[in-house]
């Protein structure tokens, strides 16, 4: 087993992105293994990451993915005020007040049981069951069949935003992909300079 981490202090057998495609091929792990990741990425980019955690995964394989149980955080507003739960909310970038992680700390999607299963199913994860651990979900599934990337381009994500405002209200993931592609090219072309 190979642990995965984009931060280097963290001593993980591979320093890598999880932004970008993992480096192994399609259908060639039997576990994946996930804890404390889906959150920090927003609400399109956690389609392509979590596309790349199945794409190699093996049909059969399993996967166990921990994320924090948003309703159940929603309750702590009430014991830690507004301030103290912004901070707690969205997470924090300085791990174990030693390093400083960057935009990875921070919280960026939530989600309920529910909506976890339901997105899940949408890469051909059968959700075997859901653990309720302290402030987390932890979604046990397994590989029931292989999702190639083209049969995921077709589903419609939603925004609430843009359906009462300016925008399309349901957005192609093929379309999400191709700007995500661009605002990463950007940013790597800033980081160049």
């Amino acid at each position: 087993m190979e642990n995965i981490d984009s931060v280097k202090e963290f001593k993980p057998d591979v320093v890598h992105d999880l932004a970008n495609p993992l480096p192994y091929a399609d259908l060639t792990v039997d576990e994946v293994l996930a804890e404390g990741l889906l959150e920090h990425f927003d609400k399109y980019a956690r389609f392509p990451v979590f596309y790349d955690w199945t794409r190699i995964l093996k049909v059969g394989g399993e996967i166990t993915v921990l994320v924090p149980d948003f309703p159940k955080i929603m309750t702590r507003y009430f014991k830690f005020g507004f301030d103290g739960f912004v901070d707690f909310l969205f997470g924090e970038n300085m791990f174990r007040s030693e390093v400083y992680i960057g935009h990875f700390g921070n919280h960026k999607f939530g989600y309920s049981d529910k909506s976890f299963k339901e997105f899940a199913k949408l890469f051909g994860i059968e959700t075997v069951n859901i653990e309720k651990k302290n402030l987390n979900l932890i979604l046990h599934g397994k590989k029931t069949r292989h999702v190639s990337s083209q049969e995921l381009d077709s589903v419609q994500i939603h925004s609430r935003a843009n359906a009462c405002g300016i925008g399309k209200p349901d957005l192609p993931l093929s379309f999400v992909k191709q700007k995500i592609r661009v605002f990463q090219e950007l940013q790597d072309s800033k980081a160049e300079v």
